[in-house]
């Protein structure tokens, strides 16, 4: 060591290598912390099929003494439909005949439905379930139910809420 003492610059190279290894030894973490990268990827992909404006379940309402039909009043849509499905099941849940009515219809109204329809041929036991679906005009769908009571086996096609 006093030889390199003695030499010009030994000094510094002597310090100069002692701050290299101290700084080596924690050189390659550090390194690979600086160099460190990542990448991300994220895909999203939409439904085909958007769900359709909220359809609240329409309030039933006797309004013939006969009860040969039943009102089914509908209101706080945010958008009106252009078309209503009907079928109906009985306590099998097996639904039959479906009956299309094209509007022209609100954000709020009233249907009628009428014990003879053909969305009943097909059910046995009462009370069933009718299954209304609302069509928009961007083709979303939204669905709802609605129980009914039939007087069966009568052939008086009698309907009322159940």
């Amino acid at each position: 060591m006093p030889r390199l003492r003695n030499l010009p610059g030994g000094g510094l190279a002597v310090g100069a290598f002692v701050l290299t290894v101290l700084l080596g030894a924690g050189g390659a973490s550090a390194s690979a912390l600086w160099q460190q990268s990542a990448t991300a990827t994220m895909t999203v992909t939409a439904s085909g099929t958007w769900p359709g404006p909220v359809f609240p379940t329409p309030v039933c309402s006797n309004v013939d003494s006969a009860n040969k039909y039943v009102s089914l009043g509908y209101s706080g849509l945010s958008e009106a439909p252009v078309k209503l499905t009907f079928s109906a099941a009985g306590t099998n849940g097996i639904y039959g005949t479906t009956t299309d009515a094209a509007g022209p219809f609100g954000t709020s109204g009233s249907v009628t439905l009428w014990g003879d329809s053909a969305i009943f041929t097909q059910v046995n036991t009462s009370p069933a379930t009718v299954k209304i679906v609302a069509t928009f005009s961007g083709g979303s769908q939204t669905t709802v139910y609605v129980k009914v009571s039939l007087e069966i086996g009568t052939g008086n096609k009698k309907i009322s809420c159940a």
